[in-house]
């Protein structure tokens, strides 16, 4: 839950709002809109009920990226999940460690990899 200033109402603030995400049920996503970051809303009439439905750009917060074939991700802290679905190939730089854990094995595949090269 979030709530929301009206800048064309005088800075008036929302009632608590729910916030869409992808998936709740069985598989399960969770990201809040940060404080002041530009999101759209769908409201009723009175103002009172409503959600919100994500975050857009703008003049003042440009898209990162300008390319169709990339899903992007950058984190605050620096942190970047790049994907390009024309070239096939992942990109993830961490500013900090990696965890990764499974409960059965582990194979890691691949037609050459090099360890700290």
């Amino acid at each position: 839950m979030a709530r929301v200033r009206w800048t064309d109402m005088d800075g008036e603030v929302s009632y608590w709002l729910p916030v869409m995400q992808k998936k709740t049920l069985k598989d399960k996503e969770y990201w809040l809109p940060d404080l002041n970051e530009h999101v759209v809303c769908l409201i009723d009439e009175n103002g009172e009920e409503g959600v919100i439905l994500g975050a857009i750009y703008s003049d003042a917060d440009a898209t990162p990226v300008q390319n169709k074939d990339k899903y992007y991700i950058h984190f605050e802290d620096g942190t970047e999940v790049e994907y390009d679905r024309k070239q096939h190939k992942l990109r993830i730089t961490v500013k900090g460690d990696i965890l990764i854990e499974a409960d059965g094995n582990m194979t890691l595949k691949a037609s050459r990899i090099d360890l700290n090269p």
